[in-house]
């Protein structure tokens, strides 16, 4: 969860300081702080409800192709 949050806050940044670049934007930190909130939470809320989902999808994959099969017809 804390690299969900911390790669949300580096992207977050980067765009931001892009957007006030390119558009010449006022710096106005009190927004940002609001939308960094809302990001970080949003996206580890996401992680926490999908994680789970993609560690089992990962473990039925990988059973599927490591799964060993016993041909008894040689025994």
């Amino acid at each position: 969860m804390l690299m969900t949050a911390g790669t949300t806050l580096i992207c977050e940044l980067a765009s931001y300081i892009i957007r006030v670049i390119i558009f010449k934007l006022s710096l106005e930190i009190m927004p940002l702080m609001k939308i960094l909130a809302i990001e970080i939470l949003y996206n580890s809320i996401l992680i926490i409800i999908i994680y789970p989902l993609i560690e089992k999808a990962g473990g039925a994959l990988e059973n599927a192709f490591t799964e060993k099969s016993i041909l008894t017809k040689y025994y």
